[in-house]
């Protein structure tokens, strides 16, 4: 969520405008006609989901326990309803599991955006495998209007096994490392992002999107129609002795720009190959 733009949604159902085309400038004559151009536009779909997770909670440890459980429980409830955002926003297939959302690793690979998604070198299909230059290539493909904002997107064992192994075999003396301090999560000057909701595994990756290099920002959109709502009832589980809680929001993703088959994206996967 928070590398993604999120738009409030003033109604269930909205279209948000997209930049399609820019102005063009020509190079003229003096007293010479100046071609006419205009900015092009075109609409991104926002309908709103509901999100909702339930639990409960005993009385006697609403009563005895030394920390508030039911603020817990929401806040627990809160960090779910984000994984479920970020495993739809990755890895929806458009089913119901995901809300009926596509997610990015979904759409890259379908064969409509193969400019931004760049194979590894033959036989690099496991995370062990990937090398310096499978990272220089998906950075080389990256627009350069997506650059300022770029940052890597990966699991931990990726970041571990990948990057972390990749610096480490560059050898050198860190800051970090002289001063007993973590190392900072970056690579080449870029950031790196840890979502688990991106493969984990250690084993066979092929044909599958590994990690991303670019601005997610510039790629999707997530509405929010209503941020999560928090209930509480004491009769919904009455016969237990129990406490109900709810939460729910309504949101949407929509994956809207990932280039296409001739024009890479603002967001590059590298593929396992």
């Amino acid at each position: 969520r928070q590398n993604c733009r999120v738009v409030p949604m003033g109604s269930d159902s909205m279209t948000i405008p997209r930049r399609a085309g820019g102005v063009t400038a020509y190079w003229v004559g003096e007293n010479a006609q100046i071609t006419e151009s205009a900015k092009a536009w075109d609409q991104v779909q926002l309908s709103a989901k509901k999100l909702a997770a339930l639990s409960r909670l005993s009385s006697e440890l609403a009563e005895d326990a030394v920390m508030n459980i039911a603020d817990d429980l929401a806040q627990e409830m809160a960090y779910a309803f984000a994984q479920a955002e970020d495993a739809a926003g990755w890895n929806g297939d458009g089913t119901s599991t995901y809300g009926g959302i596509t997610g990015v690793r979904t759409k890259i690979i379908n064969g409509s955006y193969t400019k931004s998604a760049i194979d590894a070198a033959s036989n690099h299909d496991t995370f062990a495998e990937i090398d310096a230059n499978d990272l220089a290539s998906v950075m080389a493909a990256l627009p350069k209007y997506a650059e300022r904002n770029a940052k890597w997107y990966c699991s931990q064992p990726c970041w571990a096994m990948v990057f972390q192994r990749l610096i480490a075999a560059a050898g050198g003396v860190t800051v970090g490392e002289l001063t007993g301090g973590k190392p900072t999560r970056s690579y080449l000057g870029y950031p790196v992002v840890i979502d688990q909701t991106l493969p984990t595994v250690l084993t066979d990756l092929s044909d599958v999107a590994m990690l991303f290099f670019g601005d997610l920002s510039m790629a999707a959109r997530l509405g929010e129609r209503r941020g999560i709502t928090v209930k509480t009832s004491g009769d919904r589980y009455f016969e237990y002795d129990q406490m109900g809680v709810q939460a729910t929001e309504r949101v949407d993703i929509n994956v809207h720009d990932l280039g296409s088959t001739s024009v890479a994206g603002p967001l590059i996967a590298l593929i396992g190959e």
